[in-house]
């Protein structure tokens, strides 16, 4: 029966083209580069689930192999990966790029913007993913898909934040849009550092605030040994994305099942993310206000603060870019905050469990 097949598979060989064989026999095979660590939820929940459906849905025919932070790209460089070749992919955070583009702070967890339900609707029914990879394609030469959701940040502190006054001149670890909005709006000093640095910085008393993800993953990271305050909700982060990107022209050369599938694993991890990391920080919030640190609430006056200063920030930006002949930051930014203000305005039938 061996001998039969083989002899089976030899004639039906010769009987295609040399490329049609080879497209069957081997499989497209991308390596992708992460900012995530194998411990992180980020990498559990994201990266995992995307690449566990591309290689099943794909049946074999295209295969990702994922490698943690720091093997393929600093956690900083994976769109340079990318682009040079080191990498094939990437799952990323558009946060990294927001001094490259601010454009990317719509994605990269907006101060004062979307919550994580209300940027899902956005990306999906309000045009958001559209738009992200039209600009990713325009400026970048780069086919982004959005991976993963993640959800509001914390503030671990060694210092009481009760008033707007009070963040003037405090160590911030920040990153993004918030770390210029911290030093030119509120006069607090950002310090960044990537994930793996900042509990050593808080530790150190090197910062005296850190932010770097929600509950769960600052939780795994031990932020809460490190200050004495948790302090939320995080409006300077209230929600984000993980990017996926490749090549245009590696994106553009695979056959159309394939971009379905990819589309489709994409998609799929967005929403395992959303639930799984979602879940995860309401246990882990649980366990936090058990342990020994002091939870604090944001007074009104330093969200609505935040909130503002988000704004004018992000318009002043979108005029500069504009008169500089990119009109990205713009255009994203009145889909987003329109669909925002629309979302706010036409949700007020919604009941929101709390307490």
């Amino acid at each position: 029966m061996k001998h039969t097949l083989k002899a089976a598979f030899i004639v039906a060989s010769t009987l295609l083209p040399a490329s049609q064989a080879l497209a069957q026999d081997d499989p497209i095979v991308w390596r992708m580069s992460s900012y995530a660590g194998e411990t992180w939820g980020l990498w559990k929940n994201i990266v995992e689930p995307f690449t566990n459906r591309v290689n099943q849905l794909s049946e074999g025919r295209l295969v990702i192999e994922p490698y943690p932070v720091g093997v393929l790209a600093p956690a900083t460089q994976n769109y340079e990966a990318v682009l040079d070749g080191t990498a094939d992919a990437a799952m990323i955070t558009p946060l990294y790029a927001v001094n490259e583009d601010p454009a990317n702070t719509f994605y990269a967890g907006h101060p004062g913007g979307m919550g994580p339900e209300t940027m899902l609707y956005w990306l999906y029914e309000g045009g958001g993913q559209d738009l992200l990879t039209e600009f990713k394609r325009d400026t970048l030469g780069l086919h982004s898909l959005v991976g993963g959701v993640v959800g509001t940040e914390l503030w671990h502190s060694h210092k009481e934040i009760n008033s707007v006054e009070d963040l003037k001149g405090l160590k911030f670890r920040a990153a993004g849009g918030w770390a210029s909005i911290l030093a030119d709006e509120f006069g607090a000093a950002p310090v960044f550092v990537t994930g793996s640095e900042v509990y050593q910085m808080l530790d150190r008393g090197g910062v005296d605030v850190a932010e770097w993800s929600g509950p769960a993953d600052n939780q795994i990271a031990g932020l809460q040994k490190a200050a004495k305050f948790i302090i939320g909700p995080g409006l300077h982060f209230p929600a984000g994305i993980n990017e996926f990107i490749v090549k245009q022209e590696t994106w553009d050369a695979l056959p159309d099942d394939l971009k379905d599938v990819v589309t489709t694993a994409a998609k799929l991890a967005v929403f395992e993310s959303y639930l799984q990391s979602g879940m995860q920080d309401i246990v882990a919030m649980e366990e936090l206000k058990a342990g020994d640190n002091t939870m604090e609430v944001l007074p009104k006056e330093v969200t609505d603060a935040i909130t503002a200063a988000g704004r004018t920030w992000a318009m002043a930006k979108a005029e500069e870019q504009a008169a500089d002949g990119n009109d990205w930051m713009e255009k994203i930014g009145e889909s987003y905050f329109a669909f925002q203000d629309l979302y706010a305005d036409g949700t007020s039938y919604k009941h929101i469990d709390g307490k």
